[in-house]
């Protein structure tokens, strides 16, 4: 008596399809999901600088930070004395440095003093002859470089003009070069008469420090535009991208093989936007004051490229987010027999050891950010214990495997 036939267990049993066809299929698919990143960058590019601008304020708040303390460890101060909290507070928030300034004798500065602007009709008033930077005790008008105090004919005095128009005045840097003394050896006297540094007046006065990213290439900034608008464009076209992808991909698996994906993909991406997460808004604060600290060791000033910086704040990030996947990849090795979860639990000493020596690689050298890293690598190993040990197995992970219905 023959045996009636056994129901297909799946309906791509006796489907075939030629390399080709393959290739096709894969080809239809990637188009899909180019189509989908393209508009996800038209839209990320709208809001790539905010997105740039947010990226970058933990390395302002940070180097705010680093300027007080500094500027407070010159001044003397303790800056993590609570006495000093509220003036390291007002240094932070508003952006202020320190700055020691010496104070030059007023008469000394006079010889410096550059000429008022004046026209051939206001020289010939009252208030053009009070004003005149030049004109001594006599009322003698006297150019304001001569040191020996010789007396000239102001030109404009006489309002000797042609057509009316009066000389023209040099503003800026030609006014000063034009006001100082004419020759070396002028100049040489001038500044002999400098009061020795010693006997002038220290003093100290607040100035407001710009804090900013530099680019030593012109097309830099644009191409971290378009970097941070591809970046943006890529996690909104995300669910369509693995859409089209996770199409081709599950036409070539079976039932059960399908359902795994669909239960430890959510899985996967919560843990790796928690490392993500855990990365970006905690341990990056933390990282940057330790890597500043060596800015003032060494006594290097901060000047930090924006290449350079957002590069970092990529890698550190996606470093934490694929540490994270610590507990699929324990399930992972369990359910295809290569190590029991008694293996787990016996050789907890060991996985933490191991676990210290990643996070010393994946972050920098500082104690904070491995800690930081180290803590929760090692509660997701016990998490990845607890699902290895109660987490129902299916057909095909393990030979005593059963397919939930």
């Amino acid at each position: 008596m023959d045996r009636p036939a056994r129901p297909k267990e799946d309906l791509f049993d006796d489907s075939t399809m030629t390399f080709g066809e393959h290739l096709e299929e894969l080809r239809k698919s990637l188009g899909k999901a180019l189509f989908w990143l393209a508009i996800g960058l038209a839209i990320g590019l709208l809001f790539a600088n905010r997105v740039v601008r947010y990226v970058q304020e933990p390395l302002k708040a940070a180097i705010q930070e680093f300027n007080a303390d500094r500027d407070l460890a010159k001044l003397g101060f303790n800056p993590k004395d609570k006495a000093v909290a509220p003036l390291r507070q007002m240094l932070t928030e508003n952006g202020l440095m320190w700055e020691l300034v010496y104070d030059v004798p007023d008469e000394f500065m006079q010889k410096f003093t550059l000429p008022p602007t004046q026209s051939g009709d206001e020289a010939s008033g009252d208030g053009a002859a009070g004003n005149a930077a030049g004109t001594d005790a006599g009322g003698s008008e006297t150019t304001s470089g001569d040191p020996a105090g010789g007396e000239t004919t102001s030109d404009t005095a006489g309002g000797d003009t042609t057509g009316g128009e009066t000389a023209a005045v040099a503003t800026g840097s030609d006014a000063l070069v034009a006001a100082l003394p004419t020759g070396p050896i002028q100049m040489i006297e001038l500044l002999a008469q400098l009061p020795d540094p010693s006997q002038l007046t220290p003093k100290l006065q607040l100035r407001r420090h710009e804090i900013g990213l530099s680019s030593l290439k012109i097309e830099e900034p644009f191409m971290i535009w378009v970097k941070a608008g591809l970046i943006v464009g890529a996690v909104l076209a995300s669910p369509m991208i693995f859409y089209h992808l996770w199409s081709f991909v599950a036409a070539g698996l079976h039932s059960h093989e399908r359902r795994y994906v669909y239960i430890y993909l959510p899985f996967s991406v919560v843990l790796f936007v928690s490392g993500v997460s855990l990365a970006f808004f905690f341990v990056l604060r933390f990282v940057l004051i330790f890597l500043l600290q060596f800015n003032g060791q060494l006594d290097v000033a901060v000047e930090p490229r924006l290449t350079y910086y957002i590069n970092f704040v990529l890698l550190l990030p996606l470093g934490f987010g694929v540490a994270f996947q610590l507990p699929l990849v324990m399930l992972f090795l369990e359910r295809i027999g290569l190590i029991a979860t008694e293996a787990y639990i016996s050789s907890w000493r060991i996985a933490i050891l191991v676990i210290a020596v990643i996070s010393m690689m994946v972050t920098p050298a500082d104690l904070t950010s491995m800690v930081s890293l180290m803590v929760p690598l090692v509660l997701l190993y016990g998490l990845g214990v607890l699902l290895c040990k109660f987490m129902p197995k299916g057909r095909g992970l393990g030979s005593d495997a059963y397919d939930p219905v």
